[in-house]
């Protein structure tokens, strides 16, 4: 009968799925607390997400930062910075190749002067 009634608890209080999704707690340890002190008690006050403290926020935070660069190919990141600087170079040297062909790059041969003198 009690496992009935604490899953009607969980039911009325879906932020506990939270702390057990982020492996903070797990169900056993629920269910212990709610055998202890039963569902009226004032240990419930810390697990709803209006008391939460701001570390286990910031925590939570800084854990789904490091899960979003879990899975980023370091290889391919690598290979499309190499492809994106030569696509660099490439346009810069369109860039000064169109300044060249405004100057004139043409030396005048001194008068008299031979081939190889």
């Amino acid at each position: 009968m009690k496992k009935e009634q604490f899953k009607l608890f969980v039911q009325n209080h879906p932020n506990l799925v939270q702390y057990v999704k982020n492996k903070e707690m797990t169900w056993q340890q629920f269910y212990e607390i709610y055998d202890l002190y039963g569902e009226n008690n004032s240990i419930w006050n810390t697990f709803n997400d209006n008391n939460k403290s701001s570390n286990s926020s910031l925590m939570t935070t800084i854990k789904d930062f490091f899960d979003l660069f879990k899975g980023i190919d370091l290889n391919g990141v690598q290979k499309a910075l190499v492809s994106l600087d030569k696509a660099i170079e490439v346009f810069k040297g369109w860039n000064n190749s169109g300044n060249n062909s405004n100057t004139n790059n043409y030396e005048e041969r001194p008068k008299y002067k031979y081939f190889e003198d």
